[in-house]
């Protein structure tokens, strides 16, 4: 009587699927591990030391920098008063003085609305504009030749404002814009006077 056999072991069945696991788990890291690779990543090698394109040239032992020239002074330029800004601005007025007269003539003969009235008045607003740049200039010269006035009554009562250059300076400045002022109103009163009402 033939003895009964015993039942098998099934275990060892599972030993090709671990296999294969793993052998897929391998081959999977070696792909990624390439693909990493490919990649263009900056290298971790040390980078060159930037060096400048000029170098400043050492001044030569002894060598001394020449100073800056002297700007030229306007013989009218006093603190708070600028007598060279005041000529400037009344250049562009007498420049403009010639056109404003052609467009003043052909106004006088003619009636408000008119196209010739309307090109007069715009005229003689520019001439305006211009003269009220002038007052931007005139209006500081004066606060600082009253503010100069008052600070040294007494010494000027005593000795006469001439024996301070500074305030005579300052008083001539005062005098030239405050001329050039007069001058463009009266001229801007004489063209205005051509504008029909």
């Amino acid at each position: 009587m033939a003895s009964p056999q015993a039942p098998r072991d099934n275990a060892p069945a599972a030993a090709p699927q671990r296999i294969a696991r793993h052998r897929f788990a391998s081959a999977l890291g070696l792909m990624l591990l390439s693909g990493c690779a490919g990649g263009d990543y900056p290298s971790l090698q040390r980078w060159p030391t930037p060096t400048p394109t000029s170098t400043p040239t050492p001044q030569a032992a002894g060598q001394i920098a020449a100073p800056p020239a002297p700007e030229q002074v306007h013989p009218h330029i006093a603190p708070g008063c600028d007598a060279q800004a005041a000529d400037a601005i009344d250049a562009d007025f007498r420049a403009a003085l010639p056109a404003t007269e052609a467009a003043l003539k052909d106004a006088s003969d003619s009636t408000p609305g008119t196209p010739a009235w309307s090109k007069g008045n715009i005229a003689l607003a520019s001439l305006q504009q211009i003269r009220a740049r002038l007052a931007q200039v005139l209006a500081p010269a004066e606060e600082a030749y009253t503010a100069d006035v008052l600070d040294h009554a007494q010494d000027d009562a005593r000795d006469g404002p001439d024996q301070r250059p500074d305030g005579a300076k300052l008083a001539a400045c005062h005098a030239h814009v405050a001329e050039l002022a007069e001058q463009e109103d009266a001229q801007i009163d004489r063209l205005h006077a051509r504008l029909p009402d």
